[in-house]
């Protein structure tokens, strides 16, 4: 039987604590992060949420069977610096290789080509090669790091950016 998948824009009920939970179980078997890591995702995701601005950020979540199993957010608020954000992109592991993650990453960056942002970057760090590989595969490159404990563990922690002139043609 096939899997019913569906892509949803904008918050629904649980999302915000399933996406927390996503990134708290994720990274837990990924670095070890525990629940003081988990604390900094869910108070940043609720910050976005009450700040939450349609037609400069957005969230979409995947869903398959009624389940949410993905999430991108972007920020579009330029507090840290100009350009639109990527944030809270994860993939439940169960779901990794069926092209959510890729959908998901296509839908956020012709968002931010329709909102005319100049630039469009996010923060992952090293040790973790599909998440990468994933970025550098639409032309993402690094153009910051640096070591810090911002997320309750040591980590290299990397700035990868394009400008939505060079986004490839595989992105609408």
């Amino acid at each position: 039987m096939a899997l019913k998948s569906a892509v949803v824009e904008g918050f629904l009920p649980g999302d915000l604590g399933r996406i927390t939970q996503m990134h708290g179980e994720y990274y837990a078997k990924a670095w070890g992060s525990g629940p003081a890591f988990e604390t900094v995702m869910a108070r940043e995701l609720c910050d976005f949420y009450e700040d939450y601005t349609p037609n400069r950020d957005l969230l979409l979540t995947a869903h398959v069977d009624g389940k949410l199993v993905g999430s991108i957010a972007v920020d579009g608020s330029e507090k840290e610096r100009p350009g639109a954000r990527l944030r809270w992109y994860i993939v439940d592991e169960g779901y990794q290789g069926k092209g959510l993650g890729r959908q998901l990453l296509i839908r956020a960056l012709d968002f931010c080509r329709k909102q005319e942002f100049k630039t469009v970057y996010i923060w992952t760090v090293e040790g973790l090669p599909k998440s990468r590989h994933l970025y550098e595969s639409i032309g993402m490159i690094t153009v910051e790091s640096f070591t810090d404990d911002r997320y309750t563990l040591p980590l290299v922690n990397l700035r990868m950016e394009i400008s939505i002139e060079e986004l490839p043609s595989i992105i609408p």
